[in-house]
């Protein structure tokens, strides 16, 4: 009879190792449009809402994982007008919407589906794994143990781009019209550029009870899933809504949709619409912002 119940108790924990490998998480993120503005755009915020929130899902398995955002309402942001009521602007963040991010963690490859401007490109490249530090803290979110572990991340490295915020171009000489009036809305965007071009502190909480690698948006490679994660002191912030262990209505497949580019080809890319107005797309969305008077 001790030997049965022993026997039953290794099969329970057995299949409930199974469970813990695969299955689906809804993140919310949210971030904080004011928290990098740099001083001299503090004049902007009367333009920008402060927060925007909308909801991902990363659907896993023990090896491999798909990262996707969830079409929502709310990736409509409302709109924000200037004092005086000179301009105002709306936000969407409709191409969050298209893109996702396959990841296999045991043959190292990771597919991009990718929306900039008004077409999709697929990129195939090898992950690029992040330098982790676990920390000794501790925290139970959703009834998972997790565990603390935090990492620096380079956008200007992750987007093949100067530390500055964007590729130079030739542009206006020095020495121009010194009686030139300056483009303060160019001004400012460059500004908001730097400021989210510069190195940003992680702060990653995971739970070793589910057995994958998979984490939001562009972090992973922790000793298990991703619950939480902190980005430059909370400009970004991912929190747990819900983790299905057992979700079997969707699977890990390798997105297909867009044309089919290298990493290289899509940074020029994006080289050139950071050149341009406008604010830098966030990693994994592409950020459309309009502005009418």
């Amino acid at each position: 009879m001790k030997y049965l119940l022993f026997s039953l108790s290794i099969l329970f924990a057995v299949a409930a190792n199974a469970q813990n490998s695969d299955g689906k998480i809804t993140y919310e993120r949210t971030i904080n449009m004011h928290k990098r503005l740099p001083p001299e755009a503090e004049q902007f915020k009367a333009m920008v809402p402060e927060f925007q929130t909308n909801k991902m899902v990363l659907i896993f398995n023990d090896h491999q994982s798909l990262y996707k955002a969830i079409p929502q309402e709310e990736n409509q942001m409302p709109e924000a007008t200037a004092p005086g009521g000179e301009r105002r602007m709306s936000f969407r963040f409709g191409g969050a919407d298209n893109s996702e991010t396959f990841r296999d963690y045991n043959t190292q490859q990771i597919i991009e589906s990718r929306e900039l401007g008004p077409k999709m490109y697929l990129i195939e490249d090898t992950l690029q794994e992040l330098k982790w530090k676990l920390d000794g803290d501790t925290m139970t979110i959703n009834g998972y143990l997790c565990y603390k572990a935090t990492t620096t991340f380079n956008p200007a490295a992750a987007f093949g781009m100067r530390q500055g915020g964007g590729q130079q171009t030739g542009g206006q000489q020095a020495g121009g019209d010194a009686n030139r009036r300056p483009n303060t809305d160019s001004s400012r965007s460059n500004g908001f550029r730097t400021a989210m071009m510069q190195p940003q502190k992680v702060e990653a909480w995971f739970t070793d009870a589910i057995a994958t690698s998979a984490g939001p948006d562009t972090f992973y490679g922790l000793p298990g899933l991703i619950l939480k994660l902190v980005v430059d002191d909370g400009t970004i912030v991912y929190k747990t809504l819900s983790i299905d262990p057992l979700a079997n209505t969707e699977t890990v497949s390798v997105p297909t949709k867009g044309k089919k580019i290298t990493r290289e080809e899509y940074r020029k890319m994006m080289q050139q619409q950071f050149s341009g107005p406008g604010g830098p797309p966030r990693s994994g969305s592409s950020q459309r912002v309009i502005v009418t008077q």
